[in-house]
């Protein structure tokens, strides 16, 4: 089991503190993984159904700035030596997949096999729609996504000729993933379809946050998803993004001590205060260093 720390690359934190710094701070502190969140954009128009807030509204400003996820990671990466590094989630289905898989596998490269590819569906109707990808068919098109990035990181990846993705043949993407095999990935959901995609990805990101957590809920989720995984042949790796707040971080260590050691959950990704200080947010990652393994995630895909 090992501790993640989500580095902040938008809202009024990032104002006033570099996510590099953030990032370096954070793996001193012991946080074995470094995650951002990813928006492209953002259409200022009213949204009532943002899945993370109890009214649905958005949680930041939308002219905010919000760096790109993938060129945030990749400078992580070099500012960075042991912790595991990537989006907590990229919105797949509004980027080219073989542009991904190339990114992916450079920022793979760069890091020395630190990068793990999580990946989501997205929510943003007006975002997806306005980079030229229907909000309609997304779930189909992410489907048709993942199997192709597995086959593109071989090098070759092959023509496919699907609902929403095609991809001639002939195609050379190098380099391939230090690996030699792909670059780690967690599909990032919580809706019981993302569960199987999760189990044929390679990872499940299931997410909440500290003042709505429930614990039974997420151990039936755990259980979908581990019976997906026995159903496909496939390895559980189960890992939980745990968002908080001043008012909800007294919390945090609880739910991730039943996060591990009830529910077995391979790797938490908590929210350190970062808004506060540097310091505080250190702390709270030092906090939690009985859950430590000492070991990166990416060795539970050997």
């Amino acid at each position: 089991m090992s501790i993640g720390a989500i580095i902040p690359n938008s809202g009024a934190v990032m104002r006033h503190r570099d996510p590099v710094d953030m990032a370096r701070v954070a793996e001193e502190a012991g946080a074995e993984g470094l995650w951002l969140s990813d928006h492209i954009l953002m259409v200022d128009t009213p949204v009532d159904y943002y899945p993370y807030s109890d009214d649905g509204h958005l949680t930041w400003d939308v002219t905010d700035d919000y760096l790109e996820t993938l060129a945030c990671c990749a400078a992580i990466s070099s500012a960075t030596t042991s912790a595991v590094i990537g989006p907590a989630v990229l919105i797949l289905p509004q980027r080219n997949v073989l542009q991904v898989a190339k990114e992916a596998t450079t920022i793979d490269r760069l890091s020395g096999g630190r990068f793990i590819l999580g990946v989501g569906s997205g929510w943003n109707v007006p975002e997806m729609e306005a980079l030229g990808f229907p909000f309609k068919g997304r779930t189909k098109r992410f489907e048709e996504q993942l199997a192709v990035l597995s086959d593109a990181w071989s090098g070759r990846p092959r023509a496919f000729d699907g609902e929403q993705l095609h991809i001639p043949p002939d195609i050379v993407l190098h380099p391939t993933p230090m690996n030699g095999r792909e670059v780690p990935v967690l599909v990032g959901a919580m809706a019981a379809p993302a569960l199987r995609r999760a189990a044929l990805a390679g990872g499940w990101m299931a997410i909440s946050a500290a003042h709505i957590w429930d614990s039974e809920s997420m151990a039936a989720s755990l259980r979908d998803y581990r019976d997906w995984c026995t159903r496909l042949g496939t390895v559980a790796r189960p890992t939980l993004k745990l968002h908080s707040d001043a008012a909800s971080q007294h919390r945090v260590h609880g739910i991730v001590k039943e996060a591990v050691e009830d529910l077995g959950f391979l790797h938490v990704m908590v929210d350190p205060p970062w808004a506060t200080s540097l310091d505080a947010a250190a702390e709270m990652i030092a906090s939690l260093a009985e859950f430590r393994s000492g070991e990166p995630l990416t060795r539970h895909w050997g």
